[in-house]
């Protein structure tokens, strides 16, 4: 059993690893809402985020830092001047935080590719160059789905499509759920076998910045026993 002497300490140690935390946060201009750039790694934004590129303080040394992109200097920053030169291109797109660490806002699907980020200190112990690499895929999130039931002769063609959203990927999934990966399909489409069940589909638009799911749509829909012909619904 824990003693208030332990139970102020531990209270206490919580405290400070809190403000630890939040002043590193706060220096690194890591805020809610943004998406932190990996380096060395893709990181998936979605069209109109904000993404912060990272830099960590070192105490009080003076550094130059610079991000391009396209072979353009986006921006170049000095710790000693503090007013960043930012290229027309990104103009009103960029801020900088104290640390050095810098916001690019309202991100576009051409602003997809490679960011090189290079940070120059210029006293101390004159440390070397640092250049880092950071990969950004921006994707267009996807809309609600909709499902088209086409009714052939014995089987029922069900497809899924999402009219906005970029590297979209499908699933499909019964309802109610049957409990295991064997109900669950992958593809825009799928072909299925009617049964004496009623069953009811839904499909999953997804890509790595969103997910939506369409309505349910019942295989009932479709006239199955019609000799010819083929019966086109769409949810």
């Amino acid at each position: 059993m824990m003693n208030n002497r332990s139970i102020r300490f531990k209270r206490g140690w919580v405290s400070a690893l809190n403000m630890i935390l939040h002043t590193i946060v706060h220096q690194c201009g890591w805020t809610e809402g943004v998406v932190v750039a990996a380096a060395g790694s893709i990181t998936s934004v979605a069209v109109g985020e904000r993404v912060l590129f990272p830099v960590s303080p070192e105490g009080n040394q003076s550094v130059i830092i610079e991000l391009s992109f396209n072979n353009i200097v986006m921006v170049s920053w000095s710790s000693r001047r503090k007013v960043p030169d930012v290229h027309d291109l990104y103009e009103h797109r960029i801020d900088i935080v104290e640390s050095g660490s810098v916001h690019v806002n309202n991100m576009q699907l051409s602003d997809s590719g490679l960011y090189q980020m290079l940070i120059q200190h210029m006293s101390g112990d004159h440390k070397p160059s640092k250049s880092l690499s950071f990969h950004l895929q921006v994707l267009e999130p996807v809309s609600k789905p909709n499902i088209t039931a086409e009714c052939l002769n014995g089987s029922i063609s069900l497809s899924c499509f999402s009219s906005q959203g970029s590297a979209v990927n499908y699933s499909w999934e019964t309802l109610p759920p049957c409990g295991n990966d064997s109900c669950v399909h992958l593809g825009a489409s799928v072909e299925i076998q009617p049964s004496s069940e009623s069953t009811a589909y839904m499909c999953t638009a997804q890509n790595p910045v969103s997910r939506a799911t369409s309505d349910p749509i019942d295989l009932g829909v479709c006239c199955i026993q019609q000799p010819s012909g083929e019966i086109k619904y769409t949810c």
